[in-house]
């Protein structure tokens, strides 16, 4: 447990293998007191990166948001703070065959024991790509995408789940001499390291809203790991996976819809969840549906219009399109 009678306190743990470069602890040391100032912007949001070149050294560091009361008072005495996470978890990729970039250091500051500021300090990747346009379906490689699947399998075979598996969180590059692509896995803060089970198919749900994309890298992943992994997996299984992906994407359709209806002004905001409120209401009213086609005509009609409005534009996979052909009225 943390000291709580002392004011400030900094915890700084740097990896061995910069741990007696002096230019590296110099900067790690005076880090805290820079960061502000100094540095390239690469984003700033609730958490913040910049890039700082020392000598030969780029470098990226990511300044993680303040926690509220609670949060701060469960990273200063329980918890590991997403900093320290970070570092442990990008080194424990790299001790599993894998890449991350290479974690350099990790700093946590504390006021009377409650964590404030912490900063997660790495390699910057010079030259990769983000798997964003692929996986997004805006560009097309299916080489690419066939050598992106089979990484994931070997990445779950040796029991590394990334909880937020996405792609903002994996970056690619080919290498001509090997012919092949490399992978690193960023933001590593959300992770575990377990054995395989039915959770690691769930991880493949936030990768594409594309329901080509999904399909195509469910293939492959399912392909490989019957024939390289022995496992017993089937088309059965690409249905699963392509299920979860619907899910986790309808879901973060409604947020959406959701949260765009309350940002409206009052009277708005009311029509809104009244008109959400009826769109589930009539959805689920199956055995109604059955007594004649008129009564399912009105209830599709209702539901159909509540669709267009309001959460047409955030069901990116078109999860509803595809399974109730919701949208219909609305391209004649």
């Amino acid at each position: 447990m943390r000291i709580f009678f002392q004011r400030h306190t900094i915890k700084t743990i740097i990896a061995p293998a910069y741990n007696t470069n002096g230019i590296i602890s110099e900067f790690v040391n005076k880090l805290p007191g820079i960061f502000d100032q100094e540095g390239e912007l690469i984003f700033h949001g609730r958490n913040t990166l910049k890039r700082f070149k020392l000598d030969n050294y780029d470098i990226i560091v990511k300044k993680f948001a303040i926690p509220d009361f609670i949060n701060s008072v469960v990273y200063g005495t329980f918890r590991k703070s997403k900093a320290e996470r970070s570092f442990i978890n990008s080194c424990e990729i790299i001790r599993r065959g894998f890449n991350s970039p290479a974690p350099i250091a990790y700093i946590e500051e504390y006021k009377y024991g409650k964590l404030t500021d912490s900063y997660y300090i790495c390699e910057y990747m010079e030259g990769f790509n983000s798997m964003r346009p692929y996986l997004d379906g805006i560009e097309k490689n299916d080489a690419l995408l066939a050598a992106f699947s089979q990484y994931t399998a070997e990445l779950h075979c040796a029991g590394i789940f990334h909880k937020d598996y996405s792609p903002g969180n994996i970056l690619w590059n080919y290498d001509e001499n090997p012919d092949k692509y490399a992978f690193y896995l960023v933001d590593t803060n959300r992770m575990k390291f377990i054995e395989y089970d039915k959770r690691y198919l769930k991880n493949l749900s936030r990768l594409s809203f594309s329901f080509d994309v999904s399909t195509f890298i469910a293939k492959e992943y399912v392909a490989y790991m019957r024939t390289e992994k022995h496992m017993p997996m089937t088309n059965k299984t690409v249905e699963k996976i392509n299920e979860y992906a619907d899910r986790f994407f309808l879901r973060k359709a409604y947020k959406y819809a959701l949260r765009n209806i309350l940002k409206q002004p009052f009277p708005l905001s009311v029509r809104g969840l009244w008109d959400i409120s009826r769109f589930f209401i009539c959805k689920n009213l199956k055995l109604c549906k059955k007594l004649s086609k008129s009564v399912t005509d009105n209830f599709f009609s209702i539901e159909n219009n509540i669709y267009i409005r309001y959460i047409y534009e955030h069901d990116t996979r078109k999860v509803l399109v595809r399974k109730y052909n919701y949208g219909e009225i609305s391209k004649k």
